[in-house]
């Protein structure tokens, strides 16, 4: 029940009203439960509130618990909901009609879950027609529709944990800068492509492009030619297709975002700034939705590493930093990806650097390095130490930035320069911050800056999204 108070808590004005109407009688002590959770008490002065002792308190949450939690059954609905009823209801049917009816209504079930692409109803109803068929010459065909289904269920079931898979291990390669993985990345790759081939299915297909959309962009340039897929535009094209024949598809009706999300990365990555920018606005208020619910699909975090570089450079970079406020209001991500969670604190951290907000940059970074273990991820615990170090130097805290640059030099010790690549560059740049001969500093600092400049970052490196902005020059004037 650990789960209970933040269930409540998000629920909506109306939501809570309904809840209240038809599941509490006003004054009851679970009423009283409800409406104190709601207001956000402590359970301490909710057992005082109420007089409870411990297991009465226990008792009292867990009652509520079932009456929330029968609730949010309720509210689920969809295209589908009736048909799956009807499946549900085909031991009646089977028990209490005629043949003649029972038939019939599985042969219509049958068409609709045909429709739908349900697979595993389908094998429920094909079991039943063949009971129904036991002594005639049609028993065969439906056992092996029966065994179809089956065998695609558990296809479809494993197209769905390979996907994944991918995007847990992708997440690892890219925030990580894991290279390592990228041999597990192609494996599993290749592992989707030869179990989608075994079938044509266009939900197959549509998890298929996902995965080969983003294995061709930011993994396997060369997986196009290597596997001879189709351009990316036309991928697209075919799974908006799709999406338009299966409109009552209730997961259809979500992927639509994640298409979205796709388009963009595309676009983002040739350079074709305009479409980006113009499918970005319509995904941008969907953004917290696809950080909490689209991690077996991809790896949505990587969505804010992306908005920001499309803006670094306008003037829009400014105005992130209060935009995330209202945006990200009451978000918490529980999905316990920690590239995702790194993404997400460094994202936030960026945004109120680009506002000279160096103060609450520096906070959600330390938060983040509070949150997450970075054990054995050298690469990026670097990342994040030399930005924390370079927004004190921003801040002109120069006792917390000596701080930080130590730590940052140790860490760079421990990796070794040749490791570190880009880092070099940036901690020497820290070193310069850190120097007391005025004469050459700026020079000194300008020439960093143009080979960090050069950099093209191929996976999650926050310090190649510093802009070397006239406040930064200025800086290292002072």
């Amino acid at each position: 029940m650990k789960g209970l108070r933040s269930v409540i808590q998000v629920l909506s004005s109306d939501e809570a009203l309904e809840i209240q109407h038809t599941y509490l009688r006003d004054g009851d002590k679970i009423a009283r439960l409800f409406d104190l959770i709601r207001e956000n008490e402590t359970d301490h002065k909710i057992k005082s509130d109420l007089e409870l002792s411990a297991n009465a308190y226990s008792t009292l949450k867990s009652r509520l618990h079932k009456k929330v939690q029968d609730y949010l059954v309720t509210q689920i609905d969809g295209p589908k909901t009736d048909v799956l009823k009807k499946v549900l209801s085909i031991d009646e049917l089977m028990f209490k009609q005629n043949r003649s009816i029972a038939l019939a209504t599985l042969k219509k079930l049958e068409k609709e879950l045909l429709r739908h692409d349900l697979s595993y109803e389908l094998t429920i109803v094909y079991k039943y027609l063949k009971k129904l068929h036991l002594n005639s010459a049609e028993y065969f065909h439906y056992s092996k529709q029966y065994n179809k289904h089956v065998a695609y269920r558990l296809a479809l079931d494993k197209a769905e944990d390979i996907l994944a898979q991918y995007f847990k291990t992708y997440s690892y390669f890219y925030v990580m800068s894991d290279y390592s993985k990228e041999v597990e990345l192609k494996a599993l790759f290749e592992e989707m492509t030869n179990v989608c081939a075994l079938y044509s299915s266009h939900r197959m297909f549509v998890y298929h492009s996902v995965l080969q959309i983003f294995h061709s962009l930011f993994v396997d340039e060369k997986a196009a030619e290597t596997y001879a897929l189709q351009p990316v535009e036309d991928i697209l094209k075919e799974a908006e297709n799709i999406f338009a024949n299966y409109e009552s598809d209730s997961i259809y009706r979500h992927l639509h975002l994640l298409v979205d999300y796709v388009n963009f990365e595309y676009y983002l990555k040739f350079g074709v700034k305009r479409k980006a920018k113009a499918v970005l606005a319509s995904l941008d208020q969907s953004i917290p939705s696809l950080l909490l619910h689209y991690g077996n699909y991809t790896f949505p975090a990587q969505v804010l590493e992306s908005k920001l570089k499309m803006l670094i450079g306008t003037p829009e970079v400014m105005e992130l930093h209060y935009l995330n406020i209202d945006q990200f209001e009451g978000f918490e991500d529980r999905t316990g990806s920690v590239p995702a969670k790194i993404v997400y604190y460094v994202y936030r951290s960026l945004s109120s650097y680009y506002r000279s907000r160096y103060a609450e940059a520096y906070k959600w970074l330390f938060e983040l390095t509070n949150e997450v273990s970075f054990k054995e991820h050298y690469k990026i615990s670097l990342e994040v130490k030399c930005l924390m170090a370079f927004l004190k130097f921003m801040q002109k805290d120069m006792d917390l930035f000596r701080q930080n640059f130590g730590s940052v030099q140790r860490l760079l010790r421990l990796m070794g320069k040749e490791e570190a690549g880009h880092l070099a560059y940036f901690v020497k740049l820290l070193s310069v911050a850190n120097s007391d001969i005025k004469s050459t500093k700026l020079e000194r600092a300008q020439k960093l800056m143009e080979k960090l400049s050069g950099y093209e970052s191929r996976t999650f490196q926050p310090t190649l999204l510093i802009e070397w902005e006239p406040r930064v020059l200025a800086r290292f004037e002072n």
